[in-house]
């Protein structure tokens, strides 16, 4: 059995591959629907901007509550 077989055979065996890529994907969407904080999204835009995070993910989720209630509403 070649290398690209057994990681194949692996991911339907634990999950992983599209279908949990897919899962993920929901969640990330539900949560900016709801309108809560996505630690993930934050450390994925932390390495595309070519630094480390400041901030744990309590104190990321503490600051995302803060920020909400102070900016500019319609209502």
């Amino acid at each position: 059995m070649c290398r690209r077989d057994m990681r194949r055979e692996t991911e339907r065996e634990t999950g992983n591959g599209k279908r949990e890529m897919w899962l993920t994907r929901a969640a990330r969407v539900v949560r900016r629907i709801i309108g809560a904080p996505d630690y993930e999204a934050y450390l994925e835009h932390c390495r595309a901007a070519g630094h480390a995070p400041t901030l744990g993910e309590r104190e990321y989720v503490a600051q995302f509550f803060e920020a909400k209630g102070k900016g500019a509403r319609c209502c």
